[in-house]
Order: structure tokens, then C-alpha cells, then sequence
């Protein structure tokens, strides 16, 4: 049950996969980038709310909430960590700090926050309909 097919053009085959009781050809776009959720688990993510006294920052996570004396971390992968300025730092562990923590569940809190633009527009340029 090993036949290879062929695949639409702009795609390749990337092995078999089981589509019913049949295997046909797993056909994927031609650019499609490697890694992924490999490349994620390989990176060293790192807590950019504690520093380690000779400079950089301790590994992502803890033993347990409850008996930690660290507060909630905010994690990033460290070449992430190294980019960024002291001010985007601070800014992102106090957005997540301030997310909590409800119902036990992480929270997912944006690293960077979001630019604001506009602001309020004077109606006496438009008319309102």
C-alpha cells in the first residue's frame, strides 16, 4: 500500500496519510516553512519577570503556584528576551500580572502591546449622518 501519486502543482509529497481506508499521498505547498511545534519545544524559553543574579533570566516555569514564592511568570524564548527593550519587558509581565490567573488556567497575554490609533474625531469637520 505504498503508491505514491503525484501532486498539483505549487505542492509535493510530503509521505503518505490515511484518508478513509485508503492511503493517498500527503501533498503540502511547496514553500511551507520546517519546524513549527518542533522548532517552538527546541527553543529555551526563559522568565523575563526574574532575573538570575549573574545576568539573564531563570527558566520558564515553576514547581508549583501554590508554593512558590515567585509571582506569575511572563515567558518568552530568549533570543525574544534579548530584543527587547527594558520598557517592553516591564510592560509585558505587568500586562500578564494583572491578567491573572482565574479559574487555574494560564492566561495568554500578548508580548507586545497593541499601538492605539485614532482618538476621538470632532464633528464639527464631518457631517453626521
Amino acid at each position: 500500500m505504498s503508491k505514491q501519486g503525484t501532486c498539483w502543482d505549487g505542492y509535493v509529497q510530503k509521505g503518505m496519510k490515511k484518508k478513509g481506508k485508503k492511503m493517498v499521498p500527503n501533498c503540502v505547498p511547496a514553500g511551507m516553512k520546517e519546524g513549527g511545534l518542533t522548532k517552538w519545544f527546541n527553543q529555551k524559553w526563559v522568565d523575563i519577570g526574574s532575573k538570575k543574579k549573574g545576568g539573564g533570566y531563570k527558566e520558564c516555569g515553576r514547581k508549583s503556584a501554590s508554593g512558590s514564592k515567585r509571582k506569575y511568570p511572563k515567558c518568552v524564548p530568549a533570543a525574544k528576551a534579548a530584543s527587547m527593550t527594558n520598557s517592553q519587558r516591564r510592560s509585558a509581565v505587568a500586562r500578564k500580572r494583572s491578567a491573572g490567573n482565574p479559574g487555574g488556567k494560564p492566561t495568554n497575554v500578548p508580548t507586545f502591546a497593541k499601538k492605539q490609533c485614532g482618538g476621538i474625531i470632532n464633528t464639527t469637520k464631518y457631517k453626521i449622518l
